[in-house]
């Protein structure tokens, strides 16, 4: 038997280094996904022939994408192609000066650096649909008595242009970007132009002294949002706000808020957000913010609420899309409460819950001020396609209390 196995020791030897992995992806099978995508699942055991033919290449599959230490090789690639080549391994990102990296791409489905061509000079006009739509909603809510303000963000590529990739330096440096050219336009009305503001230079301006995007985000951070706050209340709704107490900073260390799509890059920057507790701000962040909306405002996720009772007593409503979260504390110093949603979700929610959230959120428009608040890239159906529901929820409560006024 010992010479048996003498003979056989480099075979035995060898199943068992092959076993390992086997075992291992066994028992890693559901540990963590550091991939942008659906793994493939573990086929089940198969009811027919038909099922049977396909069992091989599916477990083949599976055995590809759970394979143990998988998710370490994948971080190990990333890290390579980025060192060596300035690379990603997805679309969605790309390299630029400095360190700075961007969203190239809002999709896997898109053309590369589409979420960066659309909001430079030459990129896709907005909408032929928009401005028509922007003035009929504005006319529409001062019907109702209501006057809101609407700021276009204008994103990283256009504010950090110079840290763009080379090819694109120039575009993004131009001041004929589509958010402009819209504001521009002729079919935009006089009133509807007056009511929104685009802050390319402002922030361009802001940039030379604080920061506004983090190297590594997407969306903005930083001490600059407290300026552009400033500004837009001063700018939009007369608010004087060099007057109001400052908020002192503070900040922190965090993963940038796009690193889920390339694991593996170091891309911790440093954070300054608004010391809101120190400031005696209460400050709440997500559904459980809105007890008043406890039926669906999980399903609305983006929300926040900041009640400074050293502020006046006026309201600020913030109806955003992803990029109002992180300024909607930093306005909190102007008002006794500052509300934000965002409408991300909005298209999940029936008719009457759709309702029941307009009518909370646009109450007591006497002490209100309202924000419409998107990113320049929302041109081309964002903005619409976020606002839309909300107006024609204050259109059918218009014209159902009509009838009611009536008799």
């Amino acid at each position: 038997m010992l010479r048996h196995l003498q003979a056989h020791a480099a075979k035995a030897a060898l199943v068992a280094v092959l076993a390992i992995p086997a075992l291992l992806t066994w028992r890693e099978a559901s540990h963590e996904n550091a991939e942008n995508r659906r793994l493939a699942a573990l086929p089940a055991v198969p009811a027919s022939w038909k099922a049977a033919l396909e069992a091989p290449a599916q477990f083949d599959a599976w055995i590809n994408d759970h394979l143990a230490s998988r998710n370490s090789l994948v971080k190990f690639n990333t890290r390579l192609r980025y060192r060596l080549l300035g690379d990603f391994p997805t679309i969605q990102m790309a390299a630029g000066q400095h360190g700075r990296i961007f969203l190239a791409a809002h999709g896997t489905n898109v053309q590369p650096y589409s979420a960066m061509t659309s909001v430079c000079a030459n990129g896709a006009p907005a909408d032929a649909q928009l401005a028509s739509y922007l003035n009929g909603l504005f006319a529409d809510f001062g019907r109702m008595g209501m006057a809101p303000k609407m700021m276009i963000v204008p994103s990283a590529p256009v504010v950090y242009s110079d840290e763009a990739p080379a090819w694109l330096q120039q575009r993004c440096a131009s001041e004929a970007t589509p958010a402009a050219m819209l504001l521009a336009g002729p079919a935009l009305g006089a009133e509807t132009r007056a009511a929104i503001w685009y802050p390319l230079a402002e922030m361009r301006m802001i940039r030379q002294s604080a920061d506004l995007f983090p190297k590594a985000w997407f969306h903005w951070n930083g001490p600059g949002l407290n300026l552009v706050a400033e500004q837009s209340v001063s700018r939009l709704f007369g608010v004087a706000g060099a007057a109001a107490p400052a908020l002192a900073t503070q900040s922190r260390i965090d993963q940038s808020d796009v690193s889920f799509l390339f694991p593996g890059i170091d891309t911790r920057n440093k954070i300054v957000e608004p010391d809101l507790a120190g400031a005696k701000i209460d400050a709440c962040y997500g559904p459980a913010c809105f007890p008043e909306l406890a039926e669906f405002s999980a399903t609305l996720g983006d929300l926040s609420r900041f009640r400074n009772p050293h502020g006046p007593k006026r309201r600020l409503l913030i109806v955003s899309d992803s990029f109002g979260a992180k300024i909607s504390g930093w306005y909190a110093r102007y008002y006794g409460t500052v509300e934000h949603v965002a409408t991300n979700a909005v298209g999940q929610l029936s008719s009457a819950q759709m309702a029941q959230l307009s009518a909370f959120l646009f109450r007591d428009r006497a002490d209100t001020d309202v924000l419409f608040l998107y990113h320049d890239a929302g041109l081309t159906g964002t903005i619409e396609g976020g606002l839309r529901r909300f107006h024609e929820a204050q259109a059918a409560a218009r014209m159902a209390a009509a009838p009611a006024a009536a008799n």
